[in-house]
């Protein structure tokens, strides 16, 4: 240490010039205890250096007048006339000089941190100081366009939650966000909710969709012994053209049609598919009402396009809803993913996850995108406007077709809607399948017995008239026999009187009249002789062809009446064994496996246990990864990793705001080189800056609310 005793007569009368270090004669040194150290970790900004003198002023300690020129000697201690007990209560020191500068500058106040002390004598103490360049020099430094690392200045930045925070707040940090999330909030939405509805009411909350090859609005649809059948007369639903016929139902008109149609499956056996649907009468209009049988109705969807749904989930959700803790109410990092994620579930394993910032809109809209002609029915969600930017939304008549955003590309959904079977009478559907040629197979039975009874009684008729001629022809030849007789015997009669008129003409001429009375006496009697004998023969011959002919007709009797009690057994035997067949038929169709129309599949779970539609979830860090993420926020800011000009102020929150900064610009700065160095490092190695000094870890960190008019 060196002492100056004298004042050359050559310079001002205040001495020797001012300086960090040299303290010229007239200097006062005032000792201090301030909260902040020489590590520069923790920092004071005062309004002005006035506002720290007069922090200083009302922390004053011992203040000494320098009457001899003092040099500070970098690692060269001064000593000072306090006693050592006195001085080892202050850490730093002030020294100010009233008449410097002479002319033309401001005056000069320089501060200094006492790094040590030892005693030299009771009343002198030697002090080791470093100067403190902050305080020094702060408030005469103009910082540029700086490379900013981290600081409170991205919480302070009221451009935080441009486009959403996409702008400034995804910058990684980092930092370890815990391996769960916690749920935060929740809203849900249902297109078909099994809590929200009566499940007896007669509307309900779903409808079939009953798609039909067959008109299931046929006027007549006839019995199972005379069915009608018509095909459906197609549809076209949402512009796709469709052969079958589709058809809406209620629950209760639904149950109608099958109880009305249970025994008419040539009916339902047209149905190719029933697809469980939520209500519909939102996403188009009515439709054609059609009556179904005498008890049920159902629509004919004619919507060429259904109405696309825009739901607010919720309105200015960011500002209206209770997320964080109000410890963290002004960490709006926390609205950004990877410390916030959104979930838009409808519990069917696709759900979205997705980053709070890229959802560009202050509401929570949700888009519903219907489809339910066939094949594949489904609805689909996706968060609207998500990830957009700058690109309008198209819509057409049926709403919003394109959102601008991922669109499509980020949808979830019920994707795989329940579908359902009905079952057919097996057998009555085989019947009315059958009904005609089963009544072909009873008119050709019929017809096989009247052919074979006609054919027998045919025979039976040929057979009698067959007896009947041999009975004619028989008894004409016995009359022609008995006439064959009588004119034999005339014949003979008068062979016989010719003969006896001969005889007697020549026995007279002969002169014999005895012998003529005798040759006809012979004649007569030969005549009568073979008369007898002609009868007897004849009758004879009569008798025996009478009795030959009887047996003969007796044995045709019998053979024409078997043949037409065999016919006639037969006849009705083979038609009762063909109606038996027939009825084998029809018994056996009552066996008949039933069979289905439609099928079964698809996904009725969410159905019968929650809903159908999809709920939002906004997740969250909670417990400890939170307060480890909060709590270095509240204390060191964001990361930020840009450019930006520096606040003049450099304070930008309430109380303390801490800088990182990668690359400092200096642009004015009235002190040596190697002061701007360490002012450059300051900020470079991390720096909190204070307003009050008494705050300096005496105050929640959590107690820092940003200043207004900062931004990035």
């Amino acid at each position: 240490m060196n002492e100056i005793t004298q004042v050359p007569e050559s310079v001002s009368s205040a001495g020797y010039e001012f300086s960090y270090s040299s303290w010229t004669a007239g200097s006062y040194i005032t000792l201090h205890n301030v909260p902040w150290n020489s590590d520069y970790r923790d920092v004071v900004k005062f309004d002005d250096q006035a506002g720290l003198d007069n922090y200083l002023e009302n922390l004053s300690g011992p203040k000494l007048p320098i009457n001899n020129m003092t040099y500070l000697r970098m690692g060269q201690p001064v000593r000072i006339d306090i006693p050592f007990n006195a001085a080892n209560r202050y850490n730093y020191l002030k020294v100010t000089n009233p008449a410097m500068p002479v002319a033309g500058d401001i005056p000069r106040t320089f501060y200094y941190f006492i790094n040590s002390m030892e005693m030299l004598t009771p009343n002198t103490t030697e002090l080791t100081l470093q100067l403190d360049v902050w305080q020094t020099y702060v408030y005469e430094t103009y910082l540029g366009n700086c490379y900013i690392e981290r600081g409170h200045i991205g919480i302070a930045n009221e451009r935080q939650m441009e486009d959403y925070g996409r702008e400034f707040l995804t910058v990684p940090e980092g930092l370890d966000v815990g391996g769960e999330y916690r749920i935060q909030a929740q809203w849900s939405r249902g297109i078909a909710d099994a809590r929200a509805y009566d499940i007896d009411d007669d509307q309900g909350y779903y409808e079939i969709m009953v798609i039909s090859a067959t008109n299931l609005a046929i006027d007549d649809p006839g019995t199972v012994k005379e069915p009608n059948l018509e095909t459906g007369p197609g549809s076209r639903w949402e512009n796709l053209p469709n052969g079958a016929t589709i058809y809406l139902f209620n629950k209760v008109q639904f149950n109608n049609f099958l109880e009305e149609f249970r025994d008419k499956p040539w009916i339902t056996q047209g149905i190719m598919g029933i697809t469980v649907v939520p209500p519909l009468g939102i996403y188009f209009n009515e439709g054609t009402v059609v009556y179904i049988g005498e008890t049920a109705q159902a629509r004919i969807p004619d919507a060429t396009t259904l109405s696309r749904l825009k739901i607010p989930m919720a309105m200015n959700w960011r500002e209206t809803v209770e997320l964080l803790p109000e410890r963290y109410t002004n960490l709006k990092k926390f609205y950004t993913y990877p410390y916030m994620v959104m979930e838009l579930t409808s519990y069917t394993g696709t759900p979205l996850m997705l980053k709070p910032e890229s959802w560009a809109d202050d509401d929570a809209n949700v888009m519903e995108l219907p489809h339910f002609a066939p094949p594949n029915a489904r609805i689909a969600f996706y968060p609207f406007r998500y990830n957009a930017s700058g690109v309008a939304a198209v819509s057409d008549e049926g709403g919003v077709v394109n959102d601008g955003g991922e669109f499509l590309d980020m949808t979830t959904g019920i994707m795989n809607f329940p579908q359902f079977s009905i079952v057919n009478n097996g057998g009555i559907a085989y019947l009315a399948s059958n009904a005609n040629s089963i009544a072909y197979q009873h008119q050709s039975a019929d017809w096989s017995q009247q052919r074979a009874m006609s054919g027998a009684m045919n025979q039976y008729n040929q057979a009698s008239s067959g007896i009947g001629t041999s009975q004619k022809t028989n008894q004409i030849g016995i009359t022609a026999a008995q006439q064959q007789m009588t004119l034999a015997n005339d014949t003979a009669a008068s062979n016989a009187v010719m003969n006896g008129v001969g005889s007697v003409i020549g026995a007279v001429s002969g002169g014999n009249p005895i012998g003529a009375v005798t040759g006809v006496g012979r004649s007569i009697a030969n005549y009568a002789i073979q008369t007898n004998q002609n009868m007897q023969s004849t009758a004879i011959s009569n008798s025996a062809s009478g009795r030959i002919n009887e047996a003969q007709n007796k044995n045709a009797g019998f053979v024409r009446d078997s043949n037409r009690d065999y016919a006639e057994f037969a006849a009705k035997g083979d038609y009762e064994n063909t109606i038996a067949g027939i009825q084998a038929k029809v018994q056996d169709a009552k066996l008949i496996q039933p069979t289905t129309s439609g099928q079964v599949g698809g996904d009725a779970f969410l159905l019968a246990q929650y809903q159908w539609g999809y709920d939002l979830k906004v997740k969250m860090l909670g417990g400890a990864a939170m307060r480890a993420v909060g709590e270095y926020w509240l204390r060191y800011g964001y990361q930020v990793n840009q450019f930006s000009q520096m606040p003049g102020d450099i304070r930008v929150m309430e109380n303390f705001t801490y800088w990182k900064l990668r690359e400092t610009y200096i642009v004015n700065a009235p002190y040596p080189e190697h002061f701007k160095q360490t002012m450059r490092g300051i900020f470079e190695k991390g720096v909190t800056v204070w307003g009050d000094p008494a705050k300096i870890g005496a105050i929640d960190i959590a107690d820092n609310a940003p200043l207004e008019g900062i931004s990035l």
